[in-house]
């Protein structure tokens, strides 16, 4: 029974660090990819359809010849 106890202080604990340090985090390490709303087509520089219709004809393929070997 210990060493539920210990691990309920642990967790009060931590609850109270992550609520002081969070401020930080968001400030400063959340931002830090934050490139807003990129899409592939929009980094290749082409219109959405050059990029989904290869997509679907890998995934076409992967999964037929996932298929054909059985698994």
């Amino acid at each position: 029974m210990i060493g539920g106890s210990r691990g309920g202080v642990g967790i009060l604990i931590g609850a109270g660090f992550y609520s002081e340090v969070y401020p930080f985090i968001q400030d400063n390490l959340l931002k830090l990819g934050d490139y807003g709303k990129l899409t592939i087509p929009a980094l290749v520089g082409v219109g959405p359809w050059y990029v989904i219709i290869p997509f679907v004809i890998v995934v076409t393929g992967v999964l037929t010849m996932l298929h054909r070997k059985g698994r």
